[in-house]
């Protein structure tokens, strides 16, 4: 992610607000909210910790959002692992028990909300529910059009975002920006939000490569003129690779992952006396479809969809596509044959 910079939309009238607009990456350090009126704009993670944090300070908190999020909650702590050490468990062993624990539910609920979509949202609109006071529109606050996990779910610990809306110190305005005025916002519905600062919770951009400039030869390198190579290479283009992770899990897994493979890479090349490698399409790739570097239907995230054009192609064999399966690729990616002809060495 591009560290310098949110993502930051351009909406009517903005240079009119007579308060402070602040998107929460580049957080200044003497912005004082206390007893101010607050709209953070968004609905996901950002704002589910944002708001938490600064409800108690501010004479109040609207999270104005376009369209919902799923969130999920519980306890700010792992019980398993609590519970290990109560037992004087070696924290070697809790660590590695716990970290399979972690793992395996989250296969679990990642598998279910393709399988039984309508099952896991309604688990976590109950969830949701039974936080809120009573008769609370759960439906046009907090039920997403996408199925869980097409998007990220937002962990609220403790469920202290709901605390916040149960208290009044935080209320949820579900619209779209119509333009923002002079002491705030009016929506598209023309309802008036009134704001001393207005915080621009809306995502991020993906910095591809690091936004480094490369070249190949003299020509300027457009990586979505490749296709990947294991999610971690792309044809045509030599010795280059980088680690992505997943977005259902843990980055670190595929960081891991990737890291033996490229040992693996670098030791196959010492023994063939190659200083090159290059992933090329074989010829039984020749027909192979080509897509873009995550399908939408499966993980479809505003900050994604936005970098799209900037990120390499996909093909629809394990070889060609981030899987983004860490179940697979664990046993797929120490495996995998470096001599199967998608690599060509020189």
């Amino acid at each position: 992610y591009r560290h310098s910079e949110g993502y930051t939309p351009e909406w009517p009238g903005m240079d009119r607000f007579q308060g402070r607009i602040v998107h929460p990456q580049t957080w200044p350090d003497d912005l004082d909210l206390t007893g101010k009126k607050v709209i953070c704009i968004g609905s996901g993670a950002t704002t589910a910790t944002v708001v938490p944090a600064i409800a108690g300070q501010c004479e109040h908190v609207t999270v104005l959002q376009r369209s919902p999020t799923y969130f999920w909650t519980g306890r700010n702590a792992n019980e398993l692992a609590d519970t290990l050490r109560e037992l004087e468990i070696d924290e070697t062993w809790i660590h590695e028990i716990v970290r399979r624990k972690v793992l395996h539910d989250q296969q679990m609920v990642t598998q279910l909300a393709f399988d039984e979509p309508e099952m896991i949202k309604t688990e976590l609109l109950n969830i949701v529910r039974s936080l809120l006071p009573e008769g609370y529109d759960v439906d046009k606050h907090f039920t997403p059009k996408y199925r869980p996990w097409q998007q990220r779910l937002a962990f609220v610990p403790d469920g202290d975002l709901f605390a916040g809306i149960s208290a009044g110190k935080a209320s949820m305005v579900t619209d779209e920006i119509d333009t923002f005025t002079e002491t705030g916002i009016r929506t598209k519905s023309g309802e008036e939000l009134e704001a001393d600062v207005i915080l621009t919770a809306t995502g991020f951009n993906l910095s591809v490569l690091g936004d480094i400039e490369f070249t190949l030869d003299g020509t300027p390198l457009n990586l979505a003129d490749t296709v990947t190579y294991r999610g971690m290479m792309f044809t045509g283009v030599p010795n280059l690779l980088w680690v992505f992770g997943y977005f259902r899990a843990s980055w670190t897994l595929r960081a891991d992952l990737i890291s033996d493979l490229v040992c693996r890479l670098l030791h196959h090349m010492d023994e063939l006396g190659a200083q090159r490698v290059t992933p090329a399409l074989r010829s039984q790739d020749a027909d192979m479809a080509i897509g873009p570097w995550m399908d939408p239907s499966n993980f479809n995230p505003n900050y994604l969809m936005r970098s799209m054009h900037l990120l390499p192609k996909a093909g629809n064999k394990p070889e060609w596509r981030h899987t983004q399966d860490y179940w697979y690729e664990k046993e797929a990616l120490p495996a995998a044959d470096l001599d199967d002809g998608c690599l060509v060495y020189e």
